[in-house]
């Protein structure tokens, strides 16, 4: 029997090839909106670099030079298809592969219980009639919803370190009663007030800034280690040290008398970053301030002469005069008391009662002035 060859028996056949493929696709919704669209987006491209990759094999089999316009479209599809691969996919791919693998898991335990608990079904003994074959049909949707509900519970109580597999899942409108209360609780704390915690999962100390320590330790050890290190810098250390240049920065202070210290090029440091970080500019001191910065800073002056420390030792008659003056309502302490009580003790000439010692009647004048005040107050009371 001869082939019809004719266009309109040729468009016959290929409307039925085509009906008939169609009718033989399963009606039912892929597994996209459950599964993970990079694969699909792969294979998509994977099947365009194929298809195009024989598009270029069959015009180089013709050998014809008119096909040059389509073999350059051709092979710039084939590049772009290739960047897409190798940028976009294969990257995606390798950030991806710890989720990807966790999902596959657990759907390959999903069916393989599946078929398990089938096999163990069909292995009793099947009733008959149609309340059997209702029981049946309800047996198998339990079976499947609890193997949908397995693999969720499986995807959810992966370990907390990686990554969760029902993150993946689109489908959020099967609320899980344990994720519902882990979403609850997740939400009160971040809605709780205070500073961030973060999540513990290995023991790691958290870097914090120097100021931070420097406030959380005590001030008598952070003072004493602090003169350790500037006397092992200055007296036994030989390493280079770093000092600024004469006069930049603001270093030199007091019309050249003095100069910042590394405890104050610091602060400069610290306030110069701040305005630079903040776009602002601080505030300058006060004049009380101004005033009290130079105060401390001639506190802590250190006295050294012939190359020693003196600090502190200068204090000493300070601290004895401080002991033994006198109170706030008297106006003399114990030393102008008794350089007036002191007498004169040089030899002088006797008998002229003027020169050296005390003069003549001087003593009796004293006490007569001394009763006659007393007396004077007794009647004033009296009166």
């Amino acid at each position: 029997m001869a082939i019809d060859t004719t266009p309109a028996s040729l468009l016959s056949n290929l409307t039925s090839a085509l009906t008939s493929v169609r009718l033989a696709i399963p009606t039912e919704t892929s597994a996209n909106a459950e599964g993970i669209s990079l694969l699909d987006v792969k294979n998509d491209l994977l099947l365009s670099y194929l298809q195009n990759l024989a598009f270029l094999v069959i015009i180089r089999l013709r050998h014809d030079s008119s096909d040059d316009i389509i073999r350059s479209e051709v092979i710039k599809k084939l590049g772009e298809v290739r960047v897409y691969l190798e940028r976009g996919v294969r990257p995606l791919e390798g950030k991806l592969k710890y989720q990807i693998d966790k999902v596959v898991r657990a759907a390959n335990e999903a069916v393989r219980r599946g078929a398990t608990e089938r096999a163990s079904a069909s292995s009793e003994k099947p009733s008959t009639g149609p309340a059997a074959h209702e029981s049946h049909s309800q047996g198998s949707e339990d079976e499947r919803s609890e193997v949908d509900e397995d693999y969720l519970n499986q995807a959810v109580h992966e370990p907390s370190v990686g990554p969760r597999a029902a993150a993946l899942l689109r489908n959020a409108s099967v609320p899980l009663k344990k994720d519902y209360h882990s979403n609850k609780s997740r939400s009160s704390d971040h809605s709780r007030p205070g500073a961030y915690k973060p999540p513990r999962i290995n023991p790691t100390a958290m870097p914090e800034p120097s100021s931070h320590r420097d406030r959380d330790e005590k001030p008598a050890r952070k003072r004493r280690s602090q003169l350790l290190d500037e006397y092992i810098d200055e007296e036994i250390s030989y390493a280079p040290q770093s000092q600024p240049s004469i006069g930049s920065g603001g270093t030199i202070l007091q019309q050249g008398r003095g100069a910042m210290s590394s405890r104050d090029r610091e602060k400069e440091r610290e306030r110069t970053a701040y305005e630079e970080r903040n776009f602002t500019r601080l505030p300058a001191l006060s004049k009380a301030e101004r005033k009290k910065e130079k105060a401390k800073s001639q506190r802590d002056t250190r006295e050294v002469f012939g190359g020693e420390d003196w600090t502190g030792l200068g204090g000493l008659g300070d601290r004895i005069n401080r002991t033994v003056a006198s109170g706030k309502g008297r106006s003399e302490g114990v030393f102008e008391r008794r350089d007036k009580r002191k007498r004169d003790t040089v030899d002088g000439p006797r008998g002229d009662g003027t020169v050296g010692g005390v003069g003549i009647g001087d003593t009796f004048e004293k006490r007569r002035k001394i009763l006659q005040q007393r007396a004077e107050k007794k009647v004033r009371r009296k009166g």
